[in-house]
């Protein structure tokens, strides 16, 4: 018995791998078919949700009820659209991970049969174990594949994305109108629960890491703008958020608790009403006194800018003097100079300078002008 597999059975495996990739190819040409069906319905249905349909007969105005549940419904979808969307990035990253290299494999296998008569003697025995191997190894990819049904939650992701992006798009587009601009309140929460139920029976579910890189990528950092968003935003319960229905609930119940109290009010004895007087003349008194508090904080921050406006005023005073008088120093030197030079036709030595000025100017005045301005080099070239 020879030890390698029979050309027979090397046949018979492609052609269960040939037939078994055509099986699949007619499933996902199926499953297009009817996901674009699904799309052309959403769409109709969705089409029809901008034009006056046949509704009830008594028309239902919009109120801040109605449009709190839109808005729950449009938040609702758009969290379900970036999950959907983001499911169909990765399964399509993993079907082109199982699919190329069955392509590969298999376009390799069937070059390899037709070529491996050209191959060394030694080498023959070995290639359809090689070819039979890769052909098994290409049929467990595609089986798995098929398990894992990677191609068709791969396009079940894409359908849920854009028909939950379509969904959230028409409410924010009835919404962004006036009221008197909009289609009845009654037919347009009708339709669009349809939809929102068709939406949630036929998306499929979402792994749970993608959910987590949801809450990741949305919530910001403490304290910041894009956390306070997200703690608005309305989420999916499958995103861990699960909202009492109190918080939704009509407010009925508060007009019927005012009328009470109104009720209340006017059976109320003297001393509750004395106490309630006490209590308004003791808030009063202490506005007043907050009131008196802060004129008060206002005066002494005039009083300090008022001081420190005098004290720069005065400082900016003196610098000026000390300038005019340094100037005039400047001027009895110049003068002392022009008068040395025109007796000994030379100008002073620094030294002469100082003896000769040291009475009339001021010993600082004297060194600054010259260290700054007078230069003994030039004097002695004078000479």
């Amino acid at each position: 018995m020879p030890s390698y597999i029979d050309e027979d059975e090397i046949e018979n495996v492609k052609k269960n791998d040939v037939h078994e990739l055509d099986k699949h190819e007619n499933d996902k040409n199926e499953n297009d078919k009817n996901d674009k069906k699904r799309l052309d319905e959403f769409k109709e249905s969705s089409d029809n949700i901008s034009t006056n349909a046949s509704g009830p007969t008594h028309h239902i105005d919009w109120s801040p009820e109605n449009e709190l549940i839109m808005v729950e419904w449009c938040d609702v979808a758009q969290c379900y659209k970036w999950l959907n969307a983001r499911a169909h990035t990765k399964y399509s990253l993993m079907n082109a991970w199982f699919t190329i290299p069955a392509i590969v494999l298999s376009t390799i296998s069937g070059t390899a049969s037709f070529a491996q008569t050209s191959l060394p003697v030694a080498y023959q025995v070995y290639s359809p174990m090689a070819i039979g191997a890769i052909n098994i190894f290409i049929g467990i990819l595609t089986t798995v594949q098929q398990y894992l049904k990677i191609a068709e939650l791969n396009e079940a992701h894409r359908v849920s994305s854009i028909s939950w992006d379509k969904f959230a798009r028409n409410i924010r587009i009835e919404l962004a109108k006036k009221p008197d601009e909009r289609m009845d309140a009654g037919h347009f929460l009708k339709l669009n629960r349809q939809e929102f139920d068709r939406l949630m029976e036929t998306s499929p579910m979402v792994h749970e890491d993608i959910i987590k890189e949801f809450s990741r990528k949305f919530q910001g950092a403490p304290g910041s703008i894009e956390r306070k968003n997200f703690e608005e935003l309305r989420k999916p319960d499958i995103c861990n958020s699960i909202t009492s229905a109190n918080q939704t609930r009509h407010p009925w119940y508060l007009e019927l608790n005012k009328s009470i109290d109104v009720f209340d009010n006017t059976a109320m004895d003297e001393e509750v009403l004395k106490s309630k007087d006490n209590l308004i003349k003791m808030q009063q008194r202490r506005i007043n006194e907050n009131e008196a508090e802060l004129k008060q904080k206002k005066y002494l921050e005039m009083e300090q800018e008022k001081r420190q406006k005098e004290f720069d005023e005065m400082l900016e005073r003196q610098k000026k003097e000390v300038e005019n008088k340094y100037k005039e120093n400047v001027d009895k030197i110049n003068n002392y100079i022009n008068d040395f030079e025109n007796i000994y036709s030379r100008k002073p030595l620094k030294d002469e300078l100082f003896e000769s000025m040291k009475v009339i100017v001021p010993k600082f005045d004297l060194d600054q002008y010259i260290d700054t301005v007078y230069n003994d080099k030039n004097n002695i070239e004078n000479v």
